[in-house]
């Protein structure tokens, strides 16, 4: 039985009232004709880094002919190009989503009782450079042809300043002549490019998820390139697996200041989206804003602020998961990007013994051969076989932990609404100076109109638990409402019954 993918009926008004003023998102590098009316309407990536390899996710989602889109991204030499899973972002955004709860409140005559509210921020086998290089007469090297999911890719190499440009320009791709200083910046720091562009019978209108892995730690966004594409603002929402929490070296980093938090009864609102504008537009827009970050919260339960283990699941289900990892598995196979029929409960549930090990995770297959491939080799000890960390083709997580220690791994969103003028050098991501967690469930300090909740006697009651993090002093109504909103918040589906 197939259950849908339920997120709170609340994150609409919200994320309504919280969305940037961008003219456009990022995408890497969009290049589409300005007559086609082709335009970019929401963007999500995320970067893992090990000292093994970097892993870029990219997703676009657009309005307009699909034949006019086309997407270009810097990377070092040998790079491989994959297709992802929708699933992936689908877990990593609904799970990481900020919540506001309402401050617990006393109303007369009630029993205890509480207001209550909250709100949400915003919104294949590894391609082979085997084959040899490709001639084709001009200044630009073909380093490989190929097809990932619904996708033509073609990765190029030139030494030569303006060649890039002219060469995409005939074969399709249409590139603005203003962009050719930050095409050719990055030739000259040695980079080839990967270009994509959807196969000509292709009517997809949202970009399947692409991933980019290059060889050793690269942890940088190429925000020139982004650059392409984009209006006075960029919207960017940039989730980091890495050993440790990390955030923008090279730009501002921000929280939003919880004690300035307040929630108005009077149209069950907080002003969550006021202090994380203001928070953005700090240094100019050019300012990182960190909405959460939790160690070993892929493959670890995680706290809720109401009540023990967060759970994931449908919104008709009684089927729960308490692992992000879980919960993108088993939306996964609710999408049937599995692949497998045959999966079932235990598939993605067993991160329990992995979750804390001191071992590193590696892949012993090598780059384009499937995980049942004779050329697999075996782990040694102080290793963890990344294949146990898929699911038929769901092989994002193990892909983003592949050269990482479970125990250290954190997961980390960071968002931006950059001006054009702060898109000027690249994004570098390293570890922060705070190495705290950072709940994306907050309750707020205190509370406004609350006379609207239930009269003119009503009084705000001090929160006993800890400070945005544990709460539980709203009484039994707060309790079971932060149940309610928690469910709601899952993600997970009832598995299908084996065949």
């Amino acid at each position: 039985m197939r259950l849908r993918f339920f997120l709170p009926l609340f994150s609409a008004a919200v994320a309504a009232s919280l969305a940037s003023a961008s003219d456009a998102s990022a995408c890497g590098g969009c290049v589409v004709p300005p007559e086609e009316n082709t335009v970019v309407t929401g963007h999500r990536m995320a970067l893992s880094v090990s000292p093994k390899q970097t892993v870029l996710w990219d997703q676009i989602e657009y309005a307009g002919d699909p034949k006019s889109f086309g997407w270009i991204l810097p990377v070092k030499p040998g790079a491989v190009i994959e297709v992802s899973t929708d699933a992936w972002f689908e877990t990593l955004d609904a799970t990481t989503t900020t919540t506001i709860f309402a401050p617990p409140v006393s109303c007369p005559n009630s029993g205890g009782g509480s207001g209550f509210g909250c709100g949400a921020a915003d919104l294949a086998p590894r391609a082979s450079n085997a084959g040899g290089d490709d001639f084709d007469g001009s200044d630009v090297t073909v380093v490989h042809r190929g097809t990932v999911g619904p996708y033509e890719t073609v990765t190029l190499n030139t030494q030569t300043p303006g060649a890039l440009n002219e060469w995409l320009d005939k074969a399709g791709y249409t590139i603005d002549p203003a962009t050719q200083p930050v095409v050719d910046a990055y030739v000259k720091e040695g980079f080839d490019f990967i270009a994509l562009k959807l196969q000509p019978d292709s009517s997809v209108k949202e970009m399947k998820p692409v991933r980019v892995i290059q060889d050793g730690a690269s942890p940088t966004l190429p925000l020139r390139m982004v650059a392409v594409g984009t209006g006075a603002n960029v919207a960017i929402t940039l989730f980091l697996i890495s050993e440790g929490r990390w955030g923008a070296k090279n730009f501002e980093n921000a929280q939003i200041p919880v004690d300035l938090l307040s929630w108005d009864f009077s149209n069950n609102s907080s002003n969550y989206g006021t202090l994380r504008e203001k928070a953005l537009g700090a240094a100019g827009g050019a300012t990182w804003l960190t909405t959460f970050s939790q160690p070993k919260a892929l493959l670890s339960p995680l706290t809720s602020i109401n009540f023990g283990k967060r759970t994931y699941s449908s919104g008709d289900s009684f089927d729960f998961v308490d692992t992000i990892g879980g919960a993108y598995i088993q939306r996964g196979i609710q999408n049937d990007e599995a692949t497998d029929d045959g999966l079932g409960i235990e598939c993605g549930t067993s991160f329990a013994n992995v979750a804390d090990s001191a071992d590193m995770v590696v892949d012993p297959c090598p780059p384009g051969k499937p995980s049942d491939d004779p050329s697999c080799t075996s782990v040694t000890a102080g290793q963890i076989d990344a294949r146990k960390l898929a699911c038929g083709k769901l092989d994002d997580l193990s892909v983003a932990l592949d050269g990482l220690h479970p125990k250290d791994v954190w997961l980390t969103r960071i968002e931006a609404n950059l001006p054009r003028a702060a898109l000027g050098q690249d994004l570098v991501v390293a570890p922060s100076a705070a190495q705290a967690p950072v709940d994306n469930e907050m309750r707020a300090a205190k509370g406004e109109n609350i006379e609207a909740l239930c009269g003119s006697a009503a009084a705000a009651l001090p929160d006993r638990g800890k400070s945005n993090r544990s709460g539980g002093g709203g009484g039994a109504m707060v309790v079971a409402l932060g149940m309610a909103a928690t469910a709601l918040l899952g993600i997970a589906r009832r598995v299908r019954a084996r065949a």
